[in-house]
């Protein structure tokens, strides 16, 4: 059975709820290997796309896992197909402490690679990165010691020269972000100096901010700003929006920030934030389930509504996003962008569809991955999707805001 998820912080949970609840099952490796083999052809919204090979990445690691000698290396193959796969909503668990970070919630850093170099394209807000001075267009020599192409071939489990751009972008990613809740060492090139950074687990801050508040408030004259804080998954947020919607009732223009979302959340919540903004039932996305169609026969599509609720907003709307706006978070901002917000930001978090927790025969592995191919409601697929006013660049820093910039707003510093 497919169980929707409001985002990847659930799975650890759902594994050792599972796991309090019944005896571990007894591994077979073979039979496992079979059971994700069958789930991904099957249900797996994205298993071949532009760089991705599904039948080709599956064989590279076939024999691997079928011949693991125990549960843990068969999930730990299982964890390298994943990366394989360059999509941030396909993870495998449970997870030990020497497994990679999960992106993008417990990452800090948007790496790049143009065929020559390594490089930072952004660093996120409130990071210990950022504070540490690292900055857009430094050259990455070295992560934890390893060059960028060795830690890769750790990430992928398989050597650098077989991998597409798409995969190399990805494990570049990862790799940046360490393993899990372990500080890392970056070798940069700042200029014309070398530098080694020590800089803290990524996990760290993902753990600040959900203790946190689930929405931050600003007013700069007749801008209103609303900042999500990672809580899209939150019944609750859509009483504090709501609230916070209210205090800037008179407002002209509001900014609804989405840049520090990146760990998703549920549909309920989203319409409950986008209902403030319509006044009669509007399409918002398009979901496609890929099983009905491969097993079943019969496609099965449909277009799901936004309702108004609670105060209507009836100001103009900017929604900001940007490489930390994830899952149900890039939900919103094509939801925004179909009931007429203007959006603006870089590049979306591109976490593939919609999320379902699956369970493999024979192992003790807990699988997330998109079962329902997400799209615009003009059909654009959402990962795809680019905000209307684009930016190379979107995280605030200690000086600026580039979306406000944009926006004709000013610039404010990160907090």
């Amino acid at each position: 059975m497919l169980v929707p998820l409001c985002g990847w912080m659930l799975l650890s949970s759902v594994a050792a709820n599972a796991q309090q609840q019944s005896p571990p099952p007894a591994f077979d490796a073979a039979k496992a290997w079979s059971s994700f083999e069958t789930l991904l052809h099957d249900n797996y919204g994205y298993f071949d796309r532009a760089g991705i090979d599904g039948d080709a990445i599956l064989a590279a690691f076939a024999a691997r896992a079928k011949a693991a000698p125990s549960d843990k290396a068969f999930i730990d193959t299982l964890q390298l197909v994943s990366h394989n796969f360059a999509d941030p909503h396909f993870i495998v668990g449970p997870f030990e402490a020497d497994d990679w970070a999960i992106i993008p919630t417990s990452s800090d850093l948007f790496g790049t690679y143009d065929g020559a170099a390594f490089r930072i394209g952004e660093v996120r807000a409130g990071s210990d990165a950022l504070a540490k001075g690292v900055r857009s267009g430094m050259t990455v020599l070295r992560i934890d010691g390893d060059t960028p192409r060795a830690a890769i071939e750790a990430v992928t489990g398989r050597p650098f020269a077989a991998l597409s751009p798409v995969q190399v972008a990805f494990a570049f990613n990862v790799a940046l972000a360490g393993r899990r809740k372990q500080p890392r060492s970056l070798d940069i090139v700042d200029g014309r100096r070398r530098r080694t950074i020590a800089l803290a687990a990524t996990s760290d801050q993902a753990a600040r901010i959900e203790t946190g508040p689930l929405v931050d408030v600003e007013r700069h004259g007749t801008l209103g700003i609303i900042r999500i804080n990672n809580a899209l998954g939150d019944q609750a947020l859509i009483k504090q929006f709501g609230e916070a919607l209210a205090t800037l009732a008179d407002t002209t223009t509001l900014l609804i920030d989405l840049r520090n979302t990146p760990s998703g959340g549920n549909t309920s919540v989203a319409r409950g934030i986008m209902g403030h903004f319509v006044d009669h039932d509007r399409p918002y996305q398009t979901h496609v389930i890929p099983y009905e169609t491969r097993v079943l026969g019969p496609t099965r599509k449909f277009t799901e509504f936004v309702a108004p609720y609670g105060r209507h907003y009836a100001g103009k709307v900017y929604v900001a996003g940007g490489h930390w706006t994830g899952s149900m978070g890039e939900g919103l901002m094509i939801g925004f962008d179909a009931i007429g917000a203007t959006t603006v930001g870089t590049d979306l978090a591109h976490l593939l569809g919609g999320l379902s927790n699956e369970t493999i025969d024979g192992s003790a592995a807990k699988v997330d991955i998109g079962t329902e191919q997400l799209f615009t409601v003009t059909g654009l697929p959402r990962e795809a999707y680019r905000p209307n006013l684009y930016l190379d660049r979107a995280e605030r820093d200690r000086t600026a805001d580039p979306v406000l910039t944009a926006t004709g707003s000013g610039g404010s510093p990160a907090r």
